[in-house]
């Protein structure tokens, strides 16, 4: 494995399979016979990014823009990475892959992303509706447009886009719990409880629905940046496949609330954690990437919780509030671990399932 192509096509299955660690170990096995080799390094970068490792997933696009500078999937990457803390930058990341290829529909779906983030859904709703017109199958656009519209008022539009999805046999959980989301939206509390009791236990189906109602429309902007659409091969547009960009946290990225980029603060940067050891239970670990305010950082938890309730169900929330270069973004912990190795087994255990999980030092 990961001496040729063959390598490379296992690594991709396991990407989409919610193995990033597998494809990482392809790809670096494949890098290390040939070290330019420009598949490997989008194949690494993506899956550094589903395991929450952005610094390293910024060096390996970068190190794909060394070898070909007009890498399209390498400026899509270094987008997704800009999204949580930085929109607008990543908004100019996908406008330079589309000037390189303008029907990508992944590029255009993520461009979506990025102005729904600042607020701008007229200008999503656009960049979605482009991705369709290449692609009318692509999941991911039709399930980020209903979003959008969601958060610009047009609830109903909303629900007659995403309910065919949701309706439809083998719809996954996630889109049937973003339709739960648009109904909560729309005012129709009963038929979205209807729609989470599909999934959920009683008293999981009642605090989604709280949720729901005090973080709209910022919940349905978390929605978005989990699981983004494959990044396209080398110059080459990539046919779009599940999950969509509503999916789990990655990563994503992940898009978070339509607040904009985060705002600059002139505080001087405070430290992630205490250097103080923590008492019996409290060891914390870190899931998915930065988003750029609490409300965002709320819903991403309550996503994460529903997807992994065996997991997540019976842990203690850290919304916690962090300065990253210049700017405040919030990050999602799980607290409750009695020391470092529970929390490494419990993260061993989530990031099974493709999901970022790191034990805070």
């Amino acid at each position: 494995m990961g001496s040729g192509p063959a390598g490379m096509e296992v690594a991709d299955a396991a990407l989409k399979g919610g193995s990033p660690e597998i494809a990482l170990q392809i790809a670096t096995n494949v890098l290390a016979i040939h070290p330019g080799n420009e598949d490997a390094l989008l194949t690494k970068g993506e899956a550094l990014t589903a395991m929450g490792r952005n610094d390293e997933a910024a060096a390996a696009f970068g190190a794909v823009l060394a070898v070909n500078s007009r890498s399209v999937g390498a400026n899509i990457g270094l987008g997704r990475l800009r999204l949580g803390t930085n929109p607008v930058q990543a908004e100019q990341l996908f406008l330079e892959a589309l000037n390189r290829e303008p029907r990508n529909d992944v590029a255009l779906n993520d461009l979506g992303i990025a102005r729904d983030l600042q607020g701008r859904h007229a200008d999503a709703q656009t960049a979605y509706r482009q991705a369709l017109g290449i692609n009318p199958e692509m999941s991911a656009a039709q399930v980020n447009l209903a979003l959008s519209l969601a958060m610009s008022g047009q609830s109903r539009d909303a629900v007659q886009l995403l309910r065919p999805l949701a309706d439809k046999p083998g719809a996954s959980q996630q889109t049937r719990h973003d339709l739960a989301a648009v109904l909560m939206m729309s005012g129709d509390r009963a038929s979205a409880a209807q729609i989470l009791s599909k999934d959920l236990p009683p008293d999981q189906v009642q605090e989604a629905l709280k949720a729901f109602a005090s973080a709209q429309p910022n919940a349905a902007a978390a929605m978005m940046g989990a699981a983004p659409e494959p990044l396209p091969a080398p110059n080459v547009p990539a046919p779009a496949s599940p999950p969509q960009a509503a999916a789990q946290a990655s990563a994503a990225p992940s898009p978070s609330p339509p607040a904009g980029p985060a705002s600059v603060v002139s505080k001087p940067a405070a430290p992630e954690r205490s250097a103080v050891a923590p008492a019996a239970g409290a060891v914390e670990v870190q899931l998915a990437g930065p988003v750029p305010s609490k409300s965002a950082a709320q819903a991403k938890w309550d996503r994460l919780a529903r997807a992994f309730p065996g997991e997540l169900g019976q842990r203690e929330p850290v919304l916690a509030e962090v300065e990253e270069h210049g700017h405040t973004v919030w990050r999602v912990r799980a607290r409750g671990f009695t020391n470092d190795g529970a929390a490494s087994s419990f993260c061993e255990q989530v990031r099974t399932t493709g999901t970022s999980c790191k034990v805070i030092e």
